[in-house]
């Protein structure tokens, strides 16, 4: 074997070697965490504060966090698909990350200090991992705007304060119609737009085929001037008005709107 041959074989394992254990390091760094999703965000009925449920993918257990109302309606708005008339802060930061070409990569809620959480978000930028320490809420709020995972140790999942989730459900979150799909309104952003509790229902999706003036990130109100009182309602009387156009009142932003919605026969 030529000299040339024996260098290139060895920088071929070299390599190996150094990808084998960059993915032992990313197996070691994931140990001890589960990956979570926000399952929504309301209000603590006790104490009145806005408070964001993270739960695992399994949907069995749910860990609830206390945050500022400022940081809830950041969340909400974007769980629910609203866009605000201004950018919102986490909005001007996810914009100035991607202007300068940082990559967001993940966010992890590890530990409890002093009943604090505590979170690092992880970004990589001109060729650097870099980890900068976190308030849980903005690190959340980041996290979903970016669509990227959010981590929780796993200790705090099994933890006093993580609650397990009840096996069936109390009804369904969300419903598909006439090429839009709608999910129930969080507390938080009830709130947020001054509507009462259990009032309306928002779309989070508009199929491209779908032919109807309402736009993702709608709250429809009524139905037929009749209050909306949640998805299973919004399904019930939609589906009574089968072969006619419905008339739903709508609020999009500060704006209330009527919108007519075609329930084609069948």
């Amino acid at each position: 074997m030529t000299p040339m041959l024996k260098t290139r074989q060895r920088n071929a394992w070299t390599l190996a070697l150094l990808a084998a254990m960059s993915f032992a390091a990313c197996r070691r760094a994931q140990q001890g965490e589960t990956e979570v999703e926000g399952r929504s965000v309301g209000l603590d009925h006790a104490t009145g504060a806005p408070v964001v449920l993270l739960q695992d993918h399994e949907h069995q257990t749910v860990l609830p966090i206390w945050i500022g109302p400022s940081e809830a309606q950041a969340i909400a708005m974007q769980m629910e698909g609203v866009a605000p008339p201004r950018p919102m802060t986490h909005d001007l930061i996810k914009t100035m990350l991607d202007t300068v070409g940082a990559e967001f990569e993940r966010t992890v809620i590890g530990e409890l200090r002093d009943s604090t959480y505590h979170a690092r978000i992880y970004l990589r930028a001109g060729g650097k991992d870099l980890e900068f320490d976190s308030r849980p809420s903005d690190a959340i709020a980041l996290a979903v705007r970016f669509r990227r995972p959010i981590y929780v140790a796993t200790a705090l999942m099994k933890g006093g304060n993580a609650l397990e989730l009840p096996r069936a459900a109390a009804g369904p979150a969300t419903t598909k119609l006439a090429g839009l799909t709608v999910q129930n309104l969080t507390g938080a952003l009830a709130e947020y737009f001054s509507l009462p509790p259990g009032r309306g229902v928002v779309v989070s999706d508009v199929a491209d085929a779908a032919a109807t003036a309402l736009q993702r990130g709608d709250i429809i109100l009524e139905v037929e001037g009749a209050a909306v009182t949640g998805v299973s309602d919004f399904d019930a009387k939609m589906r009574a008005l089968k072969g006619t156009e419905a008339r739903l009142s709508v609020q999009r932003g500060t704006e209330r709107l009527q919108v007519s919605l075609a329930m084609v026969a069948g």
